[in-house]
């Protein structure tokens, strides 16, 4: 096999991105530090033991002809810590070698860090178990190095490995497929959006919320890509010596093509190819082509609702297709990655049925699908990344899923443990025990802590007047509001100012800033000290809607250090969407995460108008993080509880009501004394639609 031949074209492009990474972190005697050759380390040190890694996550599995089951394993992190294992079982997954591999492209003599992720397993016909996987200077730096290598004894108890040959730019997402019709060989593969160069890691549950302080060195590298960028493939029509790439052959929706789309592909059963690509917004898209899989169709794309999560849709042995994803089709969300099935058609994707359970978790990520050539089928997927991550595997049969029914939820009846991750586990449980049980030094003086939501400036004349009249009255130290207009908190400020700075966003982001609502915090400048402030995004983009919302949304935070008994805590506050109920579900997720990874157990108390109420499940699953609690909850005796905090400028009426505005607090570090909803008006008028909750609170080191 000429493995090592690579078409001119690709040879060319390797060389003009060499010089644009000069520029950046190369070197004259290494220009390109990304596109260098990494062999498989196939005798590696202790320091890969599963046992020793703090992060693990499967990237993909495949199965020999023998039974023999080969994963690739990432660890180090989702940023410019990643390395891969690769490893092997020969009873059924009950066992493994692990590492039997190892692709650590990190090297201390390099300025910047260098990273490989996205390994993806595939036996070709041949018997040869290939291995594609991407290496980046961090985590993205704009193009990404493809690489390929190939053993050819994967049966062998001491399997070898080839130099990797350098493919081109690209991130690989999925296994190839032999096009019906040509034999040609077709790898998935994406190219990112400038939006991800930025990203230093998994930080948040969708990983481009976080407002960047961080501006990556290749922010402006490889522009030369941009026309590229979005679902392509690379195709090789000579069983893999040589390969042409098609980057952005497939016509990509904008709002896919900026962010981090990654295509599969699988046969159809019509003879043609199929491609899946991960939407960035709120569901999935399917774009298929019926040549050689140069030439794709422009106008194919069919929307399909699904969380924003990695899904597989293959063609199974027996003409089948199965699809594995989160979520069931008659209960979609369209970011939850709860729960996890697998479905099978047989009219090409028309109509889907099955519906066995895979997992119960509320966080089960990134499916990875083979069957054998008994017909077995292997799924294997990573649970809880955050918490105590296992990675998992199910045995199953199309028998099996063809008799399952969503309905009475059938479970899958062999599911067993890959790799407990290590230290993960212990990590997550000595953090927890260290919140539960630290040595506190509580601070001696109340804070008074207010979420208000202001509203736009509907009738703004006639609240201008009561809302400052509450402030003066119940005299917050800091308060998160939400709604209000520029112009609205110019007025307040000039009644204000004297005593109260804010910090805050616009949900357009930079754009029209006077015409669009913020979602400030307030405090008093004798009393606190801000240290740092930021903006989370409850959407895909700053200034633009997702996951069914109604409108943009997002989540500001601080860090105050309390001037009075110099203890620091962190305020957060909050708008979910009115409308969106998927939103609600994600901005609540995205929230507990912010609250877990910005305090990292320090005091936090969490403000906002959650458009939730107590039996909602945005509230429930805030309450199940087990370090947020309801400050209502948290009192004997809350003063005006029983009204509800939505007025709409009339006058309360008591009741056994709900409130949809919140006030949460890590129990940790926060105690809470005391808990009022205002219900005063003056002169027959409210400041808001919206009635103020306040708590006073202590806070702990």
């Amino acid at each position: 096999m000429r493995f090592c031949k690579i078409i001119l074209s690709i040879w060319l492009m390797t060389a003009t991105t060499a010089v644009m990474a000069d520029n950046v972190f190369g070197t004259a005697e290494r220009p390109d530090p990304a596109a260098e050759k990494i062999v498989v380390n196939t005798t590696p040190s202790e320091v890969y033991d599963a046992k020793n890694l703090d992060f693990a996550k499967l990237t993909d599995i495949e199965v020999l002809d023998n039974g023999r089951l080969w994963a690739s394993v990432l660890g180090g992190g989702e940023n410019e810590k990643g390395f891969l294992l690769l490893a092997y079982s020969d009873n059924g997954g009950k066992a493994w070698r692990m590492p039997v591999g190892v692709i650590d492209p990190h090297d201390a003599t390099l300025k910047a860090p260098r990273s490989a992720n996205h390994g993806k397993l595939w036996l070709s016909p041949k018997g040869e178990l290939w291995y594609f996987y991407t290496v980046s200077m961090f985590y993205f730096d704009g193009r990404g190095s493809l690489f390929a290598t190939v053993c050819r004894n994967p049966e062998s108890d001491s399997p070898t490995w080839s130099d990797p040959v350098h493919m081109g730019a690209g991130i690989c997402s999925g296994k190839p497929v032999v096009h019906p019709a040509n034999g040609n060989w077709i790898l998935p593969v994406s190219l990112w959006g400038r939006d991800i160069i930025g990203y230093e890691g998994r930080r948040w549950i969708m990983s481009a919320q976080k407002g960047h302080k961080w501006n990556s060195p290749y922010a402006d590298a490889y522009h030369e890509f941009d026309n590229k960028r979005g679902s392509g493939v690379y195709v090789s029509s000579d069983e893999g010596a040589t390969w042409s790439e098609h980057l952005g052959a497939v016509k990509t929706p904008s709002h896919v093509q900026h962010r981090y789309p990654n295509p599969t592909l699988y046969v159809n059963q019509k003879g043609g190819i199929t491609m899946v690509t991960r939407s960035a917004n709120t569901s999935w898209a399917y774009a298929s082509w019926s040549d050689n899989g140069t030439s794709w169709s422009p106008n194919a794309w069919t929307w399909v609702p699904a969380p924003d999560q990695n899904m597989v849709v293959t063609a199974l042995s027996d003409g089948k297709l199965m699809m594995v994803r989160n979520g069931r089709f008659d209960q979609p969300l369209y970011w939850l990655p709860e729960k996890m099935y697998v479905y099978l058609s047989d009219d090409n994707a028309s109509t889907w049925y099955g519906g066995l359970r895979l997992s119960s978790d509320n966080v089960s990520l990134d499916p990875c699908v083979a069957q054998g050539k008994d017909g077995k089928i292997y799924i294997a997927y990573t649970s809880d990344i955050f918490g105590k991550s296992e990675i998992r595997l199910v045995t199953t049969s199309v028998s099996e899923i063809d008799g399952a029914s969503a309905e009475l939820i059938t479970d899958a009846s062999n599911i067993s443990a890959i790799l407990p991750a290590g230290k993960v586990a212990s990590r997550a449980d000595a953090e927890l025990k260290a919140l539960q049980t630290s040595r506190k030094s509580w601070g001696k003086e109340q804070l008074r802590v207010a979420t208000y939501n202001i509203q736009y400036p509907t009738r703004w004349n006639e609240r201008l007047e009561p809302l400052i009249k509450t402030l003066e009255k119940y005299d917050f130290d800091v308060f998160g509001a939400q709604e209000p207009f520029m112009p609205q908190i110019e007025d307040m400020m000039e009644h204000i100012g004297d005593r109260y700075a804010w910090v805050g966003s616009c949900i357009t982001g930079n754009d029209n800033t006077r015409n669009r609502h913020f979602n400030p915090i307030f405090y008093k400048k004798e009393r606190l000290e801000l240290l740092d402030w930021d903006t989370i995004w409850f959407t895909d983009k700053p200034g633009e809607s997702g996951y069914g919302a109604y409108s943009a949304r997002l989540l500001s935070w601080a860090l105050f250090r309390d001037k009075k008994t110099d203890k620091q805590f962190y305020l957060f506050n909050s708008h979910f969407d009115h409308l969106g109920p998927e939103a609600k579900v994600a901005a609540a997720h995205i929230l507990v995460q912010a609250v877990r990874e910005v305090a990292k157990g320090m005091p936090a108390l969490c403000t906002g108008d959650f458009n939730s109420d107590e039996h909602s499940a945005p509230y429930k699953t805030i309450l199940a993080s087990q370090f947020l609690n309801d400050a209502f909850t948290a009192v004997a005796e809350p003063v005006n509880g029983i009204y509800p905090s939505g007025s709409g400028y009339r006058e309360p009426k008591p009741g056994n009501s709900t409130h949809i505005d919140h006030i949460f607090f890590t129990p940790n570090a926060v105690r809470i004394n005391y808990w009022q909803l205002v219900i005063d008006g003056f002169g027959g008028m409210w400041g808001s639609d919206h009635l103020p909750i306040y708590v006073d609170c202590r806070i702990a080191n």
